[in-house]
């Protein structure tokens, strides 16, 4: 029973250094849309929790029908800022998975994970250096979308001004919960619209993330 408990231990501290590890590693290739209490936070508990779900209804196929109809109910209700962003969820959540069924496949597809996301971060390096690749310049480029500073802003009613920015770039309502994100490259002008909008009261969360 100790060695279980010791063996369960190990592998749920594993998933959290995983996710720590990845999370430092996207930093390390300038990702820094991950840059925020809340993505770290995630990268941590996102793995360790898939992992303890898949743990605890390995056994009992009953628990695993009924884990599966009450976690159905359950969504990212954020928009998605990237394709990269998706596929790292699923990753964190394979982490997690893997860890409870096979020590060997999550070792092996974490170090994979972290060595490709160095390996296109190096990537992106050399095309810039020679002349020959400057045509995949952008094709390599490890911020993808995120050539700007992103505004995200979460209100409680609709926000025309933002609404009508010619910087927005996604715009989403539900629930009376309006989202709006616009793309800054002037970060000067993005202090600017911080500031006016902190003296909203609907504004409920601004969220900040800079560019290179």
């Amino acid at each position: 029973m100790n060695i279980l408990l010791s063996q369960s231990f190990l592998e749920f501290s594993g998933t959290v250094i995983v996710g720590l590890l990845i999370y430092l590693t996207l930093l390390f290739v300038k990702q820094y849309w991950v840059n925020t209490i809340t993505y770290f936070n995630t990268f941590l508990l996102l793995p360790a929790t898939t992992y303890v779900v898949t743990k605890v209804i390995s056994d009992n196929l009953a628990l695993s029908l009924g884990m599966i109809g009450a976690l159905s109910i359950v969504r990212f209700r954020n928009p998605v800022k990237s394709p990269l962003e998706l596929v790292i969820f699923f990753v964190l959540i394979t982490v997690g998975i893997s860890m409870g069924v096979s020590h060997f496949w999550s070792i092996i597809f974490s170090v994979t994970v972290i060595l490709i996301l160095i390996f296109s971060f190096l990537l992106e390096k050399f095309t810039k250096k020679i002349k020959f690749f400057k045509f995949f310049e952008y094709s390599f480029n490890s911020n993808d979308s995120m050539n700007y500073n992103i505004l995200e802003v979460e209100s409680d009613s609709p926000v025309n001004e933002l609404k009508d920015d010619p910087n927005l770039l996604f715009f989403t309502s539900s629930n009376n919960k309006n989202i709006y994100r616009l793309g800054i490259s002037d970060r000067e002008k993005l202090k600017k619209i911080e500031e006016a909008l902190k003296k909203n009261e609907n504004i409920k969360n601004i969220e900040i993330q800079y560019s290179n």
